[in-house]
């Protein structure tokens, strides 16, 4: 090889390894880091946001509010609540069409809260406050969406064929509906200037009459809208309700029962909503382990409870007749035991584990070791399969509180109800005393990942072990209902 060959190389040589390093890095000469399809993303800190971030990436790791958000995203949707946090979490999770990459910048979610009128202080917040204040913004937008403007159209229940209906002559009524004498019929030449983006697309174009021909005569058809404005007697028909909107998947129902420990009167059911459910370690007792579990907090929220200074108006003596001068009876106030239940679980499940207490005239954390599954079954928390437990006999007895443990043997023989069961999706910590700390998430991933487990924190994003999760002191613990089992039967 020549010298001329050699020189020829080199510059091939030279001229590839500049492609190359154009293809990696760009023109700006730096790095570009290329995110694959699927791989999460951190968020960045705008200055003690960090409750914002670790919320956003619990709410990414729930698959069924993703689906929910999607349905309600606009393309066009400015400052809209459902669209950016639809957005964010596109780009949190890696799924986007367009935008990926690391850190995220959460400062959308920010201006939409602002722009519904939240107001953000700029010290540290509560991660819990949080998710009922995007919940609630939610609720909002989708309330708003459901309400339209209705017209004629839609109170004389003609749809898009209005137009239709009062341009063409239709058949005559079978009861004979006869002209009112207040009432002018339009005119061939007035329905000739309809607009012709009014009519449907399956609807002909109408055609000019000639005027040399006699106009038809309107008391041989009658228009379906004339008739329907002459029965009403020419009133406006009140606008069918809207339908509400659909509720977030994080929406469950509480019910609630009063018993009177006298007359063992029961009051009506009351059913309560829900997007969360607080779970306090004051009224919780430790396992065999010495150590709290998210069942014991469960079973010590739906325990029963003596509620005293209850009126109950079975005991209270009936009033006297009307013409009776002297003074009613006073009510009779009684104790009641009162029974909570889950009336109806949410697709998504929220568990609160409060670990902020007064004590001491001072606010003081608790930092106790609280253990959770990875699958929760609530079944034995629902009100359709609640055991039947003689709660007077524990009354008379005075061991109510104890009496829970009677209702967990009961309760532990009973099968597990059909879409009952939950997996676990992100578990929120809070490192740090009661007034500030910074918030991190544990979390599932998403798609064909949703068996690995990542760690965030902020920008800082790494895979750890289901183990690891299992053994961290969870603030926030989010649950996922899933699908009842098939059952094959031969």
């Amino acid at each position: 090889m020549d010298g001329g060959d050699r020189i020829l190389v080199a510059a091939g040589v030279t001229a590839a390894v500049v492609v190359g390093a154009f293809v990696l890095w760009g023109p700006g000469g730096a790095p570009k880091v290329r995110k694959r399809r699927g791989q999460i993303a951190g968020l960045q800190n705008l200055g003690r946001t960090c409750f914002l971030n670790t919320l956003l990436q619990a709410l990414a790791a729930c698959p069924t509010f993703i689906d929910w958000l999607k349905k309600y995203a606009k393309a066009n949707g400015h400052n809209s609540m459902i669209t950016t946090l639809y957005t964010v979490i596109e780009v949190i999770n890696g799924t986007h069409e367009s935008a990926r990459g690391t850190p995220v910048c959460p400062l959308g979610v920010l201006q939409s809260l602002r722009a519904a009128g939240w107001v953000v202080p700029a010290d540290q917040q509560d991660a819990h406050e949080l998710l009922h204040v995007l919940l609630s913004c939610i609720e909002e937008e989708t309330t708003a969406m459901a309400k339209k403007p209705g017209c004629l159209s839609d109170a004389l229940g003609l749809g898009s064929r209005a137009w239709s209906a009062i341009a063409s002559p239709a058949s005559p009524p079978a009861g004979g509906h006869s002209l009112r004498a207040d009432s002018t019929p339009p005119t061939p030449s007035a329905l000739s200037t309809r607009p012709a983006s009014a009519a449907p697309g399956d609807e002909p174009d109408l055609i000019e009459p000639d005027p040399m021909t006699e106009p038809p005569r309107l008391t041989k058809g009658v228009s379906r809208s004339f008739c329907h404005l002459s029965s009403v007697g020419r009133r406006w028909l009140p606008l069918a309700p809207a339908p509400p909107p659909p509720p977030p998947p994080f929406r469950g129902t509480l019910a609630s029962r009063l018993q009177c420990t006298v007359c063992s009167n029961k009051s009506p059911v009351r059913y309560d909503k829900f997007d969360s459910i607080s779970l306090s370690l004051a009224n919780a007792s430790v396992g065999l382990t010495g150590s709290y579990s998210l069942a014991g907090l469960l079973r010590a929220f739906t325990a029963p409870e003596l509620v005293k200074g209850v009126q109950c108006s079975k005991c209270s003596p009936p009033p006297g007749p009307a013409a009776d001068t002297a003074p009613p009876p006073p009510p009779a106030y009684t104790k009641h035991i009162r029974t909570v239940s889950f009336g109806k679980l949410p697709a998504c499940l929220c568990l609160h584990v409060g670990r902020v207490e007064w004590s001491g005239g001072a606010l003081c954390k608790r930092g106790e070791f609280v253990a959770f599954p990875e699958t929760l079954c609530m079944a034995p928390y629902a009100a359709a399969h609640q055991p039947k437990v003689d709660l007077m006999s524990l009354v008379g007895e005075g061991r109510l509180r104890s009496g829970v443990a009677a209702l967990n043997a009961a309760g532990a023989g009973s099968p597990a109800g059909g879409g009952a069961t939950y997996r676990l999706t992100a578990a929120v910590v809070h490192v740090g005393g009661p007034r500030s700390g910074h918030f991190a998430t544990y979390r599932r991933g998403n798609g064909f990942e949703a068996n690995r487990w990542w760690y965030t924190s902020d920008t800082l994003v790494h895979e750890v072990s289901l183990q690891e999760v299992l053994r961290c002191a969870a603030y926030l613990l989010f649950y996922e209902k899933m699908p009842p089992p098939i059952q094959h039967h031969f």
